[in-house]
C-alpha cells in the first residue's frame, strides 16, 4: 500500500499565519471588552457606596464621578492615581507592624 504525505504548501501556511493573527486579534478584542465590562461593574458598585465606606479606602465620590469621564481612560488605573496623590499630598508611607508573627500594613505620617 502507497501512501502520500502532504506537505504545507507556501499559501496554506499564509492562511495558518493570517487566521491565527486573527485569533489572536479577536482575543485581544474579547479580553478588551471584558475588562471595559468589568470597570463598568467596579464603577457601578463604588458609585452606591456612602462617602463613608470611599473614605475608608480612600477615595471621594468625586473621584469615581471623575473615572467615569472617557477622557479620563481607563477607571481603575485612574482611581489608583487618584488615591496615591492623595495620600502622597498627606504626608503618609506604609509602615510595617508585626503583631503575633502577622505582617500588617499602617500608613501613618512623617
Amino acid at each position: 500500500m502507497n501512501t502520500t504525505t502532504c506537505t504545507p504548501t507556501a499559501p496554506r501556511s499564509l492562511l495558518d499565519r493570517a487566521v491565527r493573527y486573527l485569533a489572536r486579534l479577536v482575543g485581544a478584542v474579547a479580553d478588551g471588552l471584558s475588562r471595559q465590562a468589568m470597570n463598568r461593574r467596579v464603577l457601578h458598585q463604588l458609585a452606591a457606596m456612602s462617602e463613608r465606606d470611599l473614605r475608608d479606602i480612600g477615595l471621594v465620590p468625586q473621584d469615581v464621578e471623575d473615572a467615569c469621564l472617557p477622557e479620563n481612560g481607563d477607571p481603575s488605573l485612574f482611581l489608583i492615581a487618584r488615591r496615591g496623590e492623595r495620600r502622597g499630598s498627606r504626608g503618609l508611607t506604609p509602615r510595617v507592624l508585626r503583631h503575633n508573627g502577622a505582617i500588617r500594613f499602617r500608613h501613618m505620617g512623617l
